[in-house]
């Protein structure tokens, strides 16, 4: 409100009125009014403190009652360790740490199994049936069942363990302290045979036995087709007798090819070395023949003449020549060193080509060998044969009958050989053909073997669950047996621990609730701030009884703060003692400002001071803005009242001049002050009931207004509400005073009804009244 708004002129009646067209556009348009803050949440538990200090003692009062009245209970506490689970059974593994393939339980998976044990319905019936039914319910009406007893049992127990841990902390609570340890005990004590009963069949020894009996029985049986097939094959090992055969047949016939290759080499030797005898034969026949017919020539001649002495005859010409032994020898070494170059050869082959020089050199000797070889051949036509085979007598005559007769022998060698071929293929004929019943009968025999074992096993634990003590459980031991009863107040200290801290939570959040979620009044100034975006131009406190004075009600609203003693009765808000005489000052001096800074010279200036309901204080604090303003010496101040007509006027006006607003207003009037400079008008007539102000007629009136003698012009005027003739009225106002009264005001209300004010005009302040501050002054939680 620093800069003056701008102006737009409106005659009626010779009147100039000032209307104002600048919006005032508001920070908050949303219907969900301003964020909570701490100053809000101060604000409710300072405001509902009785309600919390309420809350507080009756929490306080439960918590003791259950301190004096909670029944007392006792609780007895074991400990029990489980070190391994033992499953005795006929098909699990037997006592086997690890179950490759299985399921291997955990400690946390065997400890849970255990506490399902302990905490078994048929444990708790057994347990109330030793301890005693009449016992355990010494109260109950009519003939009590183990049922309920064993219900008992059930919500008294508590199992508890720690994660990794194998210890079950085990605790039964009762009112009774001798039952408490009682229970408990019988408990334990069942929980072993209990046990036992869980992890071990029911007749093991029995099934084991013929389950033990059938599975031998059929091993036998198997036995027996296996050994007599095994008879009918002539083996021992399926296995080991194919290994062997095919072992077998591959050497023979490896030595099948190699008499066949010796019979072959027999063969040539012998057709040669007949080829070679027929040969000599031939030619000693011719050398003899020859020799016959010289003899017979020689005698021819020396009987018809006689020759001199003959000489000696030469030799007939040999046409073959003999082999000596150096030229046996040479032949052998010529073979041999043939035999390993080819040999050689062979080799290079693998690794080089015939093209490459250590192959054409090797082929070369092997060339001068074989040259060598055919020259001693064609000289001595015998040598292959007096040579023989190398590594054979050397020079050693070979004879055919021998070797005949070696040949016969490598023939038959060979049929040997490949009788025997055929004899192995035969029996791994055979044996393929049986294999498969053997193989079968074979995996039969070890698969009843390994479950005769099994059950080998299982009957020798039977017969040690058969004698087992049931009380003797090597795998479970109690820790701690049931220790003797203790008081237990865990359980009442919680419920103390709640009902205390209930009560002042509930107390808490029933005022933090109903304050700032329920409520949707305006609760102070700093609101108001938050809601329209400006700050109000005052915020009267909440005086229930200020100067003596209490609210005083007639004709069923609220009029203003009278004093209720005798000496201060009908005191009006412009005599000195009133309580809002400081606060009107503050706000008239603040006008004056206002005034001066938008240039506002002309008289009379127009003031309304309104609200949003009855009773919010606008009387009071339009009477005692008048008197402050009368008191300035600058000139008249008239205080009209528009709310009621002659017949109901203020409690102030009471024995004060009060005329109507036409008389007031009327030009050289004589009227009479209320006070110094200080008048008084209703817009009633002195002839008509209560009236309402209508807009029309307060345009009538303006002329009125514009030719009176009075500086201010102060209007009470009525609440604002639907059909409130105020809302026209205020856009003509030089000054408009909206009163909020704080707690009762609806927040939604008062920001549309600001927002609609200053539509039609920026001129409109806003004053706080009734504010209540709950807390210490130095929070300032609504200031």
């Amino acid at each position: 409100m620093s800069e003056p708004p701008s102006q737009a002129l409106v005659r009626k009646d010779n009147l100039t009125v000032t209307r104002v067209r600048t919006p005032h556009a508001l920070p908050h348009d949303s219907a969900a009014g301003p964020a909570i803050s701490k100053n809000d949440v101060l604000y409710a538990l300072f405001k509902h403190k009785k309600i919390i200090l309420l809350g507080t003692i009756v929490g306080l009062a439960a918590a003791t009652a259950v301190y004096f009245f909670y029944p007392a209970v006792y609780e007895s506490d074991a400990k029990l360790l489980v070190r391994y689970v033992v499953e005795r059974s006929t098909v699990d593994s037997v006592d086997s740490p690890k179950n490759p393939g299985g399921y291997a339980p955990t400690t946390d998976t065997v400890i849970g199994s255990e506490i399902e044990i302990l905490s078994s319905w048929d444990l708790a019936v057994q347990t109330a049936e030793a301890v005693g039914v009449k016992r355990l319910l010494p109260k109950a009406a009519g003939a009590p069942s183990k049922e309920a007893a064993a219900a008992t049992i059930a919500s008294g127990l508590s199992l508890t363990t720690h994660k990794g841990s194998n210890i079950i902390f085990a605790a039964y609570q009762n009112r009774d302290p001798e039952l408490a340890t009682l229970v408990l005990n019988e408990l334990v004590t069942r929980y072993f045979n209990k046990h036992l009963e869980v992890h071990r069949s029911a007749g093991a020894f029995d099934f084991v036995t013929q389950q033990t009996d059938q599975v031998r029985a059929r091993l036998n049986q198997t036995e027996d087709a296996l050994r007599d097939l095994k008879g009918k094959a002539g083996i021992v090992s399926l296995t080991d007798s194919n290994a062997s055969l095919s072992t077998e047949l591959a050497k023979t016939e490896e030595q099948l090819h190699e008499a066949e290759a010796d019979f072959a080499e027999q063969e040539a030797r012998l057709r040669q070395m007949t080829a070679s005898v027929a040969s000599a034969t031939i030619v000693a026949g011719d050398a003899k023949g020859s020799a016959s017919a010289a003899a017979k020539t020689k005698g021819s001649s020396s009987a018809k003449t006689e020759s001199p002495k003959p000489e000696k005859p030469e030799p007939a010409a040999v046409s073959k020549q003999e082999a000596s032994t150096d030229n046996i020898q040479r032949y052998q070494m010529l073979v041999s060193g043939l035999q390993k170059l080819r040999q050689t050869q062979l080799d290079l082959f693998a690794k080089y080509t015939p093209e490459s020089q250590i192959v054409k050199a090797n082929q070369a000797e092997i060339d001068d060998l074989e040259k060598e070889k055919s020259e001693l051949e064609k000289k001595y036509t015998d040598l292959p044969a007096k040579v023989g085979p190398i590594g054979s007598s050397k020079g050693k005559e070979l004879d055919p009958g021998a070797e005949a007769a070696r040949l016969a022998g490598l023939q038959a060698k060979k049929d040997a050989l490949a009788a025997r071929v055929k004899d192995v293929q035969e029996r791994m004929h055979q044996l393929s053909q049986l294999g498969p019943q053997i193989e079968d009968l074979e995996r039969q025999r070890q698969l009843q073997e390994t479950n005769y074992k099994y059950f080998e096993a299982t009957l020798e634990k039977a017969r040690v669950d058969e004698a087992l003590d049931p009380s003797k459980i090597p795998n479970i031991s109690a820790v701690q047996r049931p220790s003797p009863p203790m008081l237990v107040t865990k359980a009442r200290n919680k419920i103390m621990l709640g009902l205390a801290g209930g009560g002042l939570a509930v107390a808490v959040a029933f005022s933090l609730v109903r304050e700032l979620i329920l409520s949707s009044k305006i609760r102070g100034s700093l609101e108001i701030e938050k809601l329209i975006g400006i700050s109000p131009l005052m915020s009267v406190p909440y005086m229930a009884k200020a100067d003596g004075a209490s609210p005083s009600k007639k004709n069923g609203k609220v009029d203003a703060i009278v004093p209720s003693t005798k000496s201060k009765r009908n005191l009006a808000p412009w005599d000195p003692g009133h309580f809002i005489r400081t606060f009107a000052e503050a706000i008239r001096d603040r006008l004056g400002l206002y005034f001066e800074l938008h240039n506002l010279t002309h008289k009379p200036k127009l003031v309304g001071v309104a609200g949003f309901s009855d009773g919010a204080g606008t009387s009071t604090l339009a009477a005692g803005l008048a008197a402050a303003l009368s008191e300035t010496n600058d000139g008249k101040v008239l205080l009209v009242d528009v709310n009621l007509g002659p017949d109901q006027v203020h409690p102030f006006f009471k024995g004060k001049p009060a005329y109507p607003l036409n008389a007031a207003l009327a030009p050289n009037g004589a009227i009479d002050s209320a006070a110094e400079n200080l008048y008084l008008a209703t817009v009633g007539s002195p002839n008509a009931g209560p009236a309402q102000l209508g807009l029309k007629r307060f345009f009538d009136m303006m002329p009125n207004l514009k030719a009176s003698d009075f500086d201010y012009i102060i209007f009470d005027m009525p609440s604002l509400h639907q059909t409130s003739p105020t809302w026209g009225m205020a856009a003509f106002m030089d000054k408009f005073l909206l009163v909020v009264e704080a707690e009762k005001n609806n927040r939604e209300v008062v920001r549309r009804g600001f927002r609609r004010l200053v539509t039609e005009r920026e001129n409109v302040s806003v004053v706080v009244n009734k504010a209540r501050s709950y807390g210490p002054k130095s929070l300032e939680l609504n200031s």
